[in-house]
């Protein structure tokens, strides 16, 4: 018998799988629309992915309530899924961190104050902060709606420096977390509660047959 996870009014809850939520793939427990994507080509890697992220999802769809709302992010054998109650809006990304061509990818997809920021970084902390930036605009691109890539430059934090940093989000009340999962993976989730509801930090879980790693929080934000 599952356990049952009691999805407050106060909270999204965020569960994490790696590699070993692979033996819990079944294609039974996929929705409808998966079971039509099951059997499309795929790689070993991206096969791995698919699996290890609906093994997830299910996971997560079993122990929360009807109509809650969902978001899934996997990247290199690892898997995200952001659950929060019905009516809210909630997105989550998760990057593995490796060496990327950070400031041309930033003149790309980021603001002109978080392009300044990035040049102002350097080495495994501009690398970090680009994670940082990247993770929360896919996430709000996932919460809210919006069109990839075009608003990408939207959405994300602004700040002279990584300490003294705003969230720039959709119209709307939203919140932000985002957090660095040792020794390689960074993780953002935002979320807009309902008008009425009362919001707190997001609680991690660990999903079927992985283990949750070492978190850092990289911050905390919210505009009303």
């Amino acid at each position: 018998k599952q356990e049952t996870l009691i999805m407050s009014l106060e909270t999204p809850f965020l569960l994490w799988a790696d590699t070993g939520a692979q033996q819990h793939y079944k294609k039974a427990h996929l929705s409808a629309a998966d079971v039509i994507r099951a059997d499309v080509p795929r790689g070993p890697k991206a096969e791995r992915d698919w699996q290890v992220s609906r093994a997830l999802l299910h996971a997560g769809r079993i122990r929360v309530p009807a109509g809650c709302v969902e978001s899934l992010s996997h990247s290199h054998g690892s898997a995200v899924v952001a659950l929060a109650p019905k009516g809210w809006r909630v997105g989550v990304d998760i990057e593995r961190v490796r060496p990327r061509r950070v400031l041309e990818l930033a003149e790309w997809a980021c603001s002109a104050s978080e392009v300044r920021l990035l040049h102002g970084l350097s080495g495994d902390e501009q690398l970090l902060y680009f994670y940082l930036l990247w993770t929360m605009k896919e996430a709000f691109i996932k919460a809210a709606g919006l069109s990839f890539p075009v608003d990408l430059k939207h959405y994300g934090l602004d700040g002279m420096s990584r300490s003294l940093l705003s969230l720039r989000a959709p119209p709307g009340a939203w919140y932000a977390a985002a957090y660095r999962l040792q020794p390689e993976w960074v993780a953002s989730v935002v979320w807009q509660p309902t008008v009425d509801a009362v919001t707190s930090q997001p609680q991690w879980i660990e999903g079927p047959a992985s283990t949750l790693p070492s978190l850092t929080g990289l911050g905390i934000w919210n505009v009303r």
